[in-house]
């Protein structure tokens, strides 16, 4: 785990971010328990930065206490995973829609770098990188859309995106398929076809939910459950 460096960005801040990072790509499972002093020694920094940064992931949804103390990563059932793919998958796809008709030439050309991003991130491994990109490019399609209110909804389902991100990029292939489908979006956005792009939207966020479905019935049936702090890479 690498070591929080002293820059611009708080330092609580980048505990928080190393965080959400650590839990969209899988590296800290759900149930996977939050240990402040691991975490402190992990990170390099005090016990009153970690616990601030866990208080924020708790407050969207990331995190949860335990009846024993401590706190873990938040797990999602199946049926709670299926409902917010279901909101999801017409917000994602009215957003995509918008965007098509609203963005403005700037807003398209920063679409066609984050495509770049991607395919670039992909090819060097995934991890971090790849889930920077996959939020770059939901964020300016969101703000892209030109309806404030419509942005605002998505960014406060994020945390609970970011939960179901980590288990449905976990099934094989999936990230490869993610981001050929983003790449698809953005060519219907480019081409100034909205129907197309939402179609396209909606049936990415559904390949993500079947992902998921198939991830977590597994965990289901294997009743596993992490006992101890996670890695984060």
């Amino acid at each position: 785990m690498n070591k929080i460096q002293r820059i611009a960005a708080p330092v609580r801040e980048q505990v928080e971010q190393h965080l959400r990072a650590a839990i969209e790509t899988g590296d800290l499972p759900p149930g996977a328990r939050l240990i402040e002093r691991e975490l402190c020694e992990s990170f390099g920094v005090s016990r009153p930065l970690v616990r601030e940064a866990l208080r924020r992931l708790e407050s969207d949804g990331l995190a949860v206490s335990l009846p024993v103390g401590g706190m873990c990563v938040t797990r999602l059932s199946l049926d709670d995973a299926l409902e917010i793919y279901a909101v999801r998958k017409e917000l994602e796809g009215l957003a995509a829609a918008e965007f098509t008709l609203h963005a403005t030439e700037d807003e398209r050309a920063r679409l066609k770098t984050i495509v770049g991003d991607l395919h670039a991130a992909l090819d060097a491994g995934g991890g971090r990188p790849l889930i920077d990109a996959k939020n770059a490019f939901y964020s300016i399609m969101a703000r892209g859309s030109g309806n404030a209110f419509l942005a605002g909804v998505l960014s406060n389902m994020h945390g609970r995106i970011r939960l179901l991100r980590g288990t449905s990029l976990s099934t094989p292939g999936r990230s490869a398929l993610m981001v050929a489908e983003l790449a698809e979006i953005a060519d219907a956005i480019l081409a100034r076809d909205p129907v197309r792009a939402r179609v396209l939207a909606e049936t990415h966020v559904a390949n993500a939910m079947a992902a998921t479905r198939t991830s977590l019935s597994a965990e289901d049936a294997g009743d596993t459950e992490p006992t101890g702090a996670a890695r984060i890479a």
